[in-house]
């Protein structure tokens, strides 16, 4: 019998699985409080963001209970949780990446967008505002999203020229876009619509 303060053995992975698919909160607190500071270590020496660290691990494990019932199929509970982990990193970059390519056209194209008077108007508001917040950004962390944005060069691209591992060229982005989406939320709310265009471009 599961008591309620378990603390978790390999060797009872198996039960503790079964018993959390069947809704026992205290088989499932033993399993989470065993591989939280695992993936917490994981995803954050990857992302650096201790906020986004958090959220990631707060929508896995809620995710992981609302999904209880499948885990008396699971194996290997590490391996299932890392490879979530791993997934889901790669979904914020993917996302990441298509931020970029919606703020470089946003920089390259708002002349020949046929938009009216009034929405050229606020869209080269928006735009003055992105331009500011980039120029605030450290020089290297600039350069490697202009790279990226406006070169679109691949992060192997960007490595090999900057002479930076690919692992560098992923954290430049990641911390660019994250001060970037800061600064327009500060900075940039000067109509509803402007934030409006934040909220769609910097969609988290």
């Amino acid at each position: 019998m599961i008591k309620k303060e378990v603390i978790y053995n390999p060797a009872d992975e198996p039960l503790l699985l079964q018993r959390a698919s069947e809704g026992s909160r205290f088989a499932y607190a033993a399993l989470y409080r065993f591989f939280l500071p695992k993936l917490y270590q994981y995803i954050y020496k990857i992302i650096r963001s201790k906020e986004d660290t958090e959220e990631i691990l707060q929508d896995i494990f809620l995710k992981l209970w609302e999904k209880k019932e499948d885990l008396k199929n699971v194996h290997s509970l590490n391996s299932y949780l890392f490879r979530i982990a791993h997934n889901k990193l790669m979904n914020l970059y993917d996302h990441q990446k298509v931020k970029q390519k919606a703020m470089s056209y946003l920089y390259q194209h708002i002349e020949e967008s046929g938009a009216t008077s009034e929405d050229q108007y606020i869209y080269h508001q928006y735009s003055e505002a992105a331009q500011l917040a980039l120029n605030s950004l450290p020089p290297k962390r600039r350069l490697v999203f202009e790279m990226s944005t406006q070169q679109e060069l691949s992060y192997d691209e960007i490595a090999v020229q900057l002479q930076i591992s690919k692992s560098m060229v992923k954290k430049h982005l990641y911390s660019a876009n994250r001060h970037i989406k800061e600064y327009l939320r500060l900075h940039a709310g000067l109509t509803a619509t402007i934030t409006l265009a934040a909220s769609v471009l910097f969609a988290c």
